[in-house]
């Protein structure tokens, strides 16, 4: 609303300057390209029926700074329409069930194979991260949780299997960057998230590495 908060405007205008002022503020480059935007036609709307209003004795010379709250009310509720569907892309990671299926490791393993095999890199990585994740839960390295981020996994991955720790991180960055942040993966990419797997299949929990010989020491 620049041209309503310009230094020489006066903070109370009446009926014919808050039209001046808005007039010029939907001459705007932002209100340009449609014959007939939507603001003018609320515009239009509401002088035209506030041209009707008579006050006994105060006439309609309150009108001007109705007007001006009214636009301002209306440029709230654009803003407000406007920054509610970023906050919610901004939380997409959180709110999105990338990880609430059902389906096997090894059908996740074969998408990514089969997306591999067509080029289609960004969901190669995706399943075959996908795929990680729910191997993890099929060997109870992983408690199944509803909603859980790329992030989480690897951080909550990370102490069973220390070992795959950065691997683990690269790669749910990597998930996020292709799903979230429209990043498109390359077969480089895909062979990195594909060692991972590799890797996390072949790497024994640090629980039971750690853990002491009962049987021999029984035998012994």
């Amino acid at each position: 609303m620049s041209g309503l908060l310009r230094l020489g405007a006066p903070l109370v205008p009446d009926a014919g300057q808050a039209r001046e002022l808005l007039a010029r503020e939907l001459a705007g480059g932002e209100y340009r390209g449609q014959e007939e935007p939507w603001l003018q036609r609320v515009w239009t709307w509401v002088t035209e029926r506030l041209d009707r209003v008579q006050v006994p004795g105060l006439g309609t010379s309150w009108t001007g700074p109705l007007l001006v709250v009214l636009v301002l009310v209306a440029v709230v509720v654009v803003v407000l329409a406007v920054a509610g569907p970023v906050r919610r892309g901004a939380r997409a990671p959180e709110a999105d069930a990338a990880f609430d299926d059902l389906v096997p490791a090894a059908e996740h393993h074969r998408r990514a194979d089969a997306a591999a095999a067509a080029g289609q890199w960004s969901v190669a990585v995706q399943e075959r991260f996908r795929a990680v994740v729910r191997s993890l839960e099929e060997r109870a390295l992983l408690e199944r949780r509803p909603g859980r981020t790329a992030h989480e996994v690897a951080e909550e991955a990370a102490v069973p299997l220390p070992a795959c720790a950065a691997g683990l991180r690269r790669a749910a960055r990597t998930f996020d960057d292709v799903r979230y942040g429209g990043r498109t993966a390359s077969p480089e990419v895909e062979a990195e998230v594909r060692r991972l797997a590799a890797e996390v299949a072949a790497t024994r929990p640090r629980a039971l590495a750690d853990a002491p010989d009962l049987a021999g020491r029984s035998t012994s």
